[in-house]
């Protein structure tokens, strides 16, 4: 084209579909890639459907190293779909515990209740699926695909990462459709399931955000992006939320055994999770006399607290009256720091308890994702607001 290729608004350039012997190729390469440096997950071993579908809940927003020692965890607790169903909440949340995103586990028991009562086994049809609560296209499409060979495309982050470098997406398409339709057309359907895992773990261990890998790479020569020169551009163009940061404190208050006080109930964001007394930056909490350990950051969605940690002890039986259930619902239990395994608990009370370790251990240091040093910007809030 005379003055160079036609541009989008984004300022790259415009490139079409695939040509049928470039997806070939494409194909080709990513298979023989995937084939070689495939990470030996647990979860690529088997064809089971119910062992994948946890796979894929627990994968949603949370990378696979993370995932891999809490699924072999969780599948140790309940190794059937028939015991997920007939396990507790409480059960199900206690073993889901530092993945975040809890009711992802609460939609998961939910849905595995509801295939059990119909047999048992997972449905064999996106609309079947994508009917059980919690189950979204993704992954309706990542178990069809992985576990019954059914040709059809899973998109996740991952994907579409690629698929936007690979065509060229300057811009972030407003619907999914446009990604889910270029998957369709590149998806091998000869076998489907580990098509659609290499695209994604090529997504998560290449092509990744901001500084993709584009050396290592197996379909570079087929990549648009990188064709153009622009493979190092973050594509498709991110939109960046704002994400509030508030300040709070935890408490850690022991009795003589050691055991701490542990709430639930309390904390909006967290409600059906034991964890230390928390409350708005600047409250105190009992007459208690309390010392700061450290503070460290912890994320939740688009929130992020900074979280304030002190501890102190109570004597002379002072507990009683804190214990059990309080108004609006709350509760309170004591229990040893090494049995919060037992407990449903998010991954925030282990950092508190990790200072309180440190600090009985007479350790200067500190665990590495935890700092002393303020967090600029954290407000305080006088009542916690959802």
């Amino acid at each position: 084209m005379k003055g160079g290729p036609e541009r989008t608004a984004a300022g790259l350039p415009r490139v079409g579909r695939l040509s049928a012997r470039r997806r070939r190729g494409l194909q080709r390469a990513l298979r023989r890639w995937f084939a070689r440096h495939a990470r030996p997950f647990l979860w690529r071993q088997t064809r089971n459907p119910y062992r994948i579908w946890v796979a894929e809940v627990m994968l949603q927003q949370t990378r696979a190293q993370v995932v891999a020692p809490a699924y072999a965890e969780f599948l140790r607790a309940f190794p059937t779909l028939r015991r997920l169903a007939a396990a507790s909440e409480e059960e199900v949340l206690a073993r889901w515990s530092g993945l975040g995103y809890y009711g992802r586990a609460r939609a998961l028991w939910r849905a595995a209740q509801i295939v059990a009562a119909r047999g048992g086994a997972f449905p064999r049809s996106l609309p079947q699926a994508r009917a059980l609560p919690g189950v979204g296209e993704y992954t309706a499409a990542a178990v069809l695909s992985i576990a019954y060979g059914l040709p059809v495309a899973a998109v996740d982050s991952n994907a579409r990462r690629v698929l936007a470098r690979v065509f060229l997406l300057g811009a972030r398409p407003a619907s999914d459709k446009v990604y889910r339709e270029l998957a369709a057309g590149l998806l091998d359907r000869a076998h489907p399931g580990a098509w659609n895992q290499a695209l994604m773990e090529l997504g998560e261990t290449v092509c990744v955000p901001g500084r993709p890998r584009c050396a290592a790479c197996p379909i570079r020569r087929h990549c648009a992006a990188h064709l153009a020169g622009c493979g190092e551009r973050d594509l498709p163009a991110r939109r960046r939320g704002v994400r509030e940061r508030i300040g709070i404190r935890a408490f850690l208050l022991r009795d003589a055994r050691g055991r701490v006080v542990l709430e639930r109930g309390a904390f909006p964001f967290l409600r059906g999770l034991w964890l230390p007394v928390l409350r708005p930056k600047g409250e105190a909490w009992g007459a208690w006399r309390m010392r700061r350990l450290g503070s460290f950051r912890h994320a939740i969605g688009r929130r992020v607290f900074h979280v304030e940690v002190r501890a102190g002890a109570a004597r002379n039986g002072g507990l009683a009256s804190l214990l059990g259930e309080g108004d609006g619902g709350v509760e309170r239990r004591l229990l040893h720091p090494q049995d919060i395994g037992t407990v449903p608990h998010s991954s925030l009370v282990r950092k508190c308890l990790a200072l309180l370790a440190k600090a009985d251990a007479g350790a200067g240091a500190l665990p590495a994702e935890i700092s002393r040093r303020a967090f600029p910007g954290a407000k305080a809030v006088s009542h916690w607001g959802t």
